[in-house]
């Protein structure tokens, strides 16, 4: 368990350590699927997703207003630092903020069922294929000294925030509590959704027997032309501005109230930072980024600013910044002394 009130914020990179695409890789997948064939969409679940949308409008479909924003975005991403960044430079037009999000949620979707927290035909995650996986190693050391029936607490000190849409992290670890504690799938569930965990953009669909208001969607579930319509409606991008004040409210709460900030795999991109930096800090901050592939030039103003972000009001103190050109899972490994003890 964790000793003290600690807050991971996660990225691409995280996720990126089971098989789930960077940024960088989504926009490839994106210009493929989003490109045409003479039948069509090179995604037909695209296609139907489309028909089932305006299925439950009650209205007509016409085709050739998304095959030219399709095309567009297609041709477009290679000369785009992101597919979010595409989009939030083109907020304005529908057409493609509905194509965009239909082929983010069908890319991870997809990557989500071939990733290697994928369950067997038992329902089971090879835990074996998981050994990269950062929230392998942060169940491994969470669970240090916890006794089989003392789950009161066992979440207590941790949150998680994490920018990418996928499920992930409320995949993985209720098969994660039943493997190792031996407790049956309904403990699992119920044990795991006491741990906090927030997407400020929205994610692919809610996440089965975990409850919310988000419609379920099965863990990869990429085919279904309902589920994938479903999909696209639930995520956001950072241009659209459209976090709840509520959520913004809840991320600068936890921030404020953390003594240990863990950045794993973050990009840690102005418009997502300024989600979580609170108006006033109060309390000295341990901070742990991981850097891996950033330069020397763009780190030094990052640690700048970091520092002064969570510079804290009463005491004037500056931050305790540690960063390391580290992949998610070796941060906690290389560091798992100073985070969780």
């Amino acid at each position: 368990m964790f000793k003290r009130k600690t807050v991971f914020v996660v990225g691409a990179g995280g996720s990126k350590e089971i098989g789930l695409p960077t940024g960088y890789e989504l926009r490839a997948k994106i210009a493929n699927s989003l490109s045409l064939s003479s039948k069509g969409f090179n995604r037909n679940e695209i296609g139907g997703a489309l028909v089932e949308l305006y299925n439950q409008r009650s209205d007509n479909l016409d085709i050739n207003r998304y095959f030219k924003a399709a095309t567009a975005i297609s041709r477009a991403m290679f000369g785009a630092l992101s597919i979010d960044n595409f989009l939030a430079t083109h907020q304005a037009d529908e057409d493609i903020l509905l194509m965009g999000k239909l082929a983010i949620a069908s890319a991870i979707l997809e990557a989500e069922g071939g990733s290697e927290i994928k369950t067997d035909s038992n329902d089971e995650i090879l835990f074996q294929n998981t050994e990269n996986y950062w929230m392998n190693t942060f169940c491994k050391l969470m669970s240090e000294e916890v006794v089989r029936g003392d789950f009161a607490t066992l979440f207590h000190d941790v949150s998680i925030i994490t920018f990418n849409y996928d499920r992930c992290i409320e995949h993985f670890l209720p098969h994660y509590l039943k493997t190792y504690f031996l407790i049956d799938e309904v403990q699992a569930n119920k044990l795991a959704s006491t741990l906090n965990v927030i997407h400020p953009y929205g994610k692919v669909g809610g996440y089965p027997n975990r409850g919310g208001p988000a419609p379920t969607i099965p863990f990869g579930s990429y085919r279904n032309a309902q589920h994938l319509a479903t999909a696209a409606q639930q995520i956001q991008t950072f241009g659209e501005r459209m976090v709840e004040d509520v959520t913004i409210k809840k991320m600068k709460h936890l921030m404020n109230d953390a003594e240990h900030i863990v950045f794993l795999g973050f990009s840690f991109a102005d418009m997502n930072m300024e989600l979580l930096v609170p108006e006033d800090v109060y309390g000295k901050k341990v901070i742990f980024a991981t850097t891996l592939g950033m330069s020397d030039p763009n780190l030094i103003p990052i640690k700048m600013k970091m520092i002064s972000d969570f510079r804290t009001l009463d005491t004037n103190s500056s931050p305790d910044v540690h960063m390391a050109a580290l992949s998610a899972n070796d941060m906690l490994n290389h560091y798992w002394r100073p985070i969780f003890k």
